[in-house]
């Protein structure tokens, strides 16, 4: 039942990613709903899940984009290691957390891309421009972060209230 509702939850965030966010970028720029579950995923499930999940994202979306295959599988596996770990550490509760981890997390993910594609690819990006995108990713992945953690534990306190005794429970 759980691996249905997350194929679902990451069905939906893939279709309103690939759809609807175009209409929304800003200097071409557009929030990375996967990086963003991979976050939440990390932060809210047991520590094997957060990398899991931050993996298995990653790989469908290298599979969806068409470009290096394991880019994003590496930084959202990163991503949910790191803060699968973080966790028991620090709080990772409240809006100025939630964003500070988002930010941290956008700019982990945009220096890893830049990092093996340029590598990889030789491609020629100008340090400027790369930072300003870097910036302006970071402060979107932030702003629709903290609506799509809303409304994921919004939509785990559902689950777990209509199917107690769930792997969705809070730690």
């Amino acid at each position: 039942m759980i691996f249905c509702v997350f194929l679902l939850v990451v069905i939906g965030l893939f279709s309103v990613q690939t759809t609807l966010l175009e209409v929304f970028s800003l200097w071409g720029t557009t929030p990375d709903l996967a990086l963003i579950f991979a976050v939440y995923c990390g932060a809210h499930f047991q520590r094997n899940g957060g990398i899991g999940a931050g993996i298995i994202i990653g790989f469908v979306q290298d599979c969806l984009s068409g470009g290096l295959l394991g880019i994003n599988t590496l930084s959202k596996g990163l991503a949910g290691l790191f803060f699968s770990v973080l966790k028991d550490k620090i709080v990772v509760e409240g809006f100025i957390p939630i964003s500070f981890f988002l930010f941290t997390a956008s700019l982990l993910d945009g220096m890893i891309y830049f990092i093996i594609s340029s590598s990889l690819t030789a491609a020629q990006v100008e340090g400027g421009i790369l930072l300003f995108h870097m910036f302006v990713f970071g402060i979107y992945n932030s702003a629709a972060g903290l609506l799509l953690f809303y409304l994921l534990d919004k939509g785990r306190q559902w689950i777990n209230h209509k199917i107690p005794n769930q792997v969705l429970r809070p730690l």
